[in-house]
């Protein structure tokens, strides 16, 4: 009976160690998992940090990239502007009556011939397109950038590039050949060809007022297109710029 009642004391203690070191492994196995859980919780935060870090900085380049657009948008409707009054003083010279031509009717001519490309600076878009536009948080502004930049500007650079086409790289051509007097002149084994305009003829008088009725078609086509372009760009710099001052808080 004696030994009957020792084995069961003894199995007692052992099953009394072994529910210790269940307990035991059963802490450590806690202590691991919440170590792991706050590892993970503070990579999360420094992930997202790093990728609100990079949101400010693509936007920031966004944002002067269609800073520097609105000056060039600027510049291209100076220079129209420019060219229109060039084209005005040719068109008072011809209904002037005048023939003889001077330095001063030449450098006019230049000018009203001028080409203007309209065209957009699209390289900080297309490097946050490469690294994945699921960066910008807010899903409006997401959807304006790509918008803008996969619609509205290729759109207006399209139209523009369509009109120069049509009324200058193919008309503009024929109109100057029958236009210009080409004077060929040798020196030293050289050929230079000196252009001077002499309106003595109808046609030539002709082909001018087409050349420049065809400028002045460019001319209002490039304004339009310049607008609207303007428009485009502040439409997207106005929340872009709401969106960084919201990151600066």
């Amino acid at each position: 009976m004696i030994k009957f009642f020792r084995k069961i004391r003894y199995n007692l203690m052992n099953q009394g160690k072994a529910t210790k070191y269940f307990k035991y492994a059963i802490g450590e196995i806690i202590l691991v998992v919440i170590g792991i859980l706050i590892a993970l919780q503070i990579n999360t935060q420094n992930e997202y940090r790093k990728d609100r870090v990079y949101e400010n900085q693509a936007l920031t380049e966004i944002y002067t990239s269609l800073k520097r657009d609105a000056q060039n948008n600027d510049n291209i409707m100076t220079n129209v502007k420019r060219r229109d009054n060039a084209i005005n003083y040719i068109l008072s010279f011809l209904n002037s009556g005048n023939i003889e031509t001077d330095s001063i009717f030449m450098y006019n001519l230049n000018q009203s011939c001028l080409d203007n490309k309209i065209n957009y600076d699209k390289g900080a878009y297309e490097t946050l397109k490469s690294k994945g536009l699921e960066y910008i948080k807010n899903d409006s502004l997401r959807s304006l950038i790509v918008k803008t930049y996969e619609l509205s500007f290729p759109r207006t650079e399209f139209f523009g590039d369509e009109k120069r086409s049509d009324l200058v790289f193919e008309k503009k051509g024929m109109l100057l050949e029958k236009l210009l007097d080409l004077d060929i002149v040798a020196q030293d084994k050289t050929f230079f060809i000196l252009e001077s305009v002499t309106l003595n003829t109808t046609e030539k008088r002709t082909a001018l007022k087409r050349l420049m009725y065809q400028q002045i078609q460019l001319s209002r086509r490039y304004k339009e297109l310049l607008n609207r372009q303007l428009i485009y760009i502040n439409r997207l710099l106005i929340p872009l710029g709401k969106e960084l001052r919201k990151s600066e808080t």
